[in-house]
């Protein structure tokens, strides 16, 4: 689902935040990560909430809705979502496909927001600076230029590291701590906020590791933690089919902690603070797995510490990855 890339870290390649506003659409960077294989968006586009009702949606349906000019799209494309491309010195665009696409309706008439779709782009290898274009004419959102500023080639060079071989952040936990479990926190406006820390491996052994692939600064007081996990042989055939097992199988009251701690297949993290470690269950999900291999993307929220150094356990115990004590430094916004 993720290829190559969920193998091999690389640069932060935009700090993230808003990279369109307009009444129509807004346009945000998720992550943006630069290897020297290629560069990776992921972005976050949001429509605005619709308030009709079903019977003015029904009667509207068929009106046409206003379409925006094509300048650097072809008169005829696949695509009716979000397109991006990029500019070469001529001018000319170069359109890219999305490597992964998702969406959600929104609340519609009564909720609070309306329709999201998140997009992954795969960009070749580009350095110090692209100029993108972003359209969706469907809608009535033009062509709009962006252009952004990237890290070098020597310093994606640098970045770009097999998951597999990199240093690892997490070490033994030092004392044992007191155990709880913090309530699911709902999604944030994660495409709004700054990257708070370098992707980097947190946990690993030669058969499974952990990734914080994202650290965003959503605002002074809330962090979101996007983790890949990732398990070859034996491992991943062991919890390829404890996911299996688990599946639709909802989790007796009484034992919430040990089974986050102890999840059928997933990596487990808690924040650390006062002697007393925090679990916290993800609130978005994602996995894939089939000829001993297994790969899993997971999204948390949990609270911005005040020392600006994120304390967490990390487990991953199917895996063979008993608890350790990572400490992020987190960079400042």
């Amino acid at each position: 689902m993720w290829g190559d890339s969920a193998e091999t870290l690389g640069a932060v390649a935009h700090p993230g935040g808003l990279l369109v506003r307009r009444a129509e659409l807004t346009v945000g960077v998720v992550q943006a990560t630069s290897r020297s294989t290629g560069l990776e968006l992921d972005l976050l586009a949001r429509l605005p909430l619709d308030r009709r009702s079903a019977i003015e949606r029904q009667r509207d349906i068929r009106r046409a809705a206003p379409v925006a000019p094509r300048r650097r799209l072809p008169a005829f494309d696949e695509g009716m979502d979000l397109r991006l491309g990029r500019v070469d010195d001529t001018g000319r665009a170069h359109w890219e496909h999305p490597a992964f696409h998702s969406s959600s309706s929104g609340d519609h008439f009564e909720g609070r927001s309306g329709p999201v779709h998140d997009f992954t782009y795969r960009l070749p290898p580009l350095f110090d600076e692209v100029t993108l274009v972003l359209a969706w004419p469907e809608i009535g959102f033009p062509e709009t230029l962006v252009t952004v500023a990237l890290p070098d080639r020597a310093t994606v060079d640098r970045a770009t590291r097999s998951i597999w071989d990199a240093p690892v952040t997490a070490v033994a936990p030092a004392e044992d701590y007191e155990h709880h479990v913090t309530t699911a926190h709902h999604e944030v406006d994660v495409e709004s906020g700054t990257s708070a820390a370098p992707p980097q491996v947190l946990h690993r052994n030669d058969h499974a590791v952990v990734v914080l692939t994202r650290l965003t600064a959503v605002d002074h007081a809330t962090l979101s933690v996007g983790l890949t996990s990732s398990a070859r042989g034996d491992v991943a055939d062991t919890i390829g089919n404890a996911m299996s097992a688990r599946l639709g199988i909802p989790p007796a009251e009484g034992d919430r902690t040990d089974l986050i701690r102890s999840a059928s297949h997933v990596p487990a993290i808690a924040v650390v603070t006062d002697g007393k470690a925090f679990w916290t269950p993800e609130y978005r999900s994602s996995f894939t797995g089939g000829n001993h291999g297994y790969s899993g993307r997971q999204d948390f929220i949990v609270p911005r510490p005040h020392d600006d150094v994120l304390d967490l356990l990390v487990t991953w115990p199917p895996a063979g990855l008993p608890e350790a004590h990572a400490r992020i430094q987190l960079d400042h916004p």
